[in-house]
């Protein structure tokens, strides 16, 4: 006469067959299992996890998602009343600019402003002086100011002239 039974092992003892529940006892040890593929974590038991040496103070919040997979809190996005993950260049002590935070939660610095044209305002220089006119005749007049003008091109105050 034969019975059934979900837990056994096959003739000769090479293999044993789990179908119910293997409870280890506190305090026993199990010998001879790979660790390779490492067993996912869950809320009930800790799975392995590889990551990269931190350092002392090198902490974040992590979480077992439902799906086994351990979670690592990303860097917020900044808000008006938060600070947020921002990576940028060392800056030296006159790089300043308006920055403002949209409502995508994206911060948002104003752009070094570049030369200006004739649509776009920009960044100009001082024209050099133009000396008070004094001259009496309609050459001289006309010369002062074509000298005023090269001044205003050479300055970026005024359009080119078109070749």
């Amino acid at each position: 006469m034969g019975y059934n039974t979900k837990n056994y092992t096959e003739q000769g003892g090479e293999k044993t067959v789990i179908g119910g529940t293997l409870e280890i006892k506190e305090g026993a040890s199990v010998t001879g299992l790979s660790a390779n593929p490492l067993l996912v974590a869950t809320e009930e038991t800790l799975g392995g996890v590889k990551a990269a040496a931190a350092g002392e103070d090198d902490t974040v919040e992590v979480k077992i998602g439902e799906d086994g997979k351990l979670y690592v809190q990303a860097l917020a996005a900044a808000t008006a009343e938060a600070l947020g993950g921002v990576m940028a260049e060392v800056a030296d002590e006159g790089d300043t600019v308006e920055i403002k935070i949209g409502e995508d939660s994206k911060l948002y610095a104003q752009a070094y402003p570049t030369d200006a044209t004739e649509s776009v305002p920009g960044l100009v220089k001082s024209a050099a002086n133009q000396a008070d006119s004094i001259a009496e005749d309609t050459a001289a007049l006309v010369a002062d100011f074509n000298a005023l003008l090269t001044k205003l091109k050479a300055a970026g105050l005024m359009a080119a002239d078109e070749e």
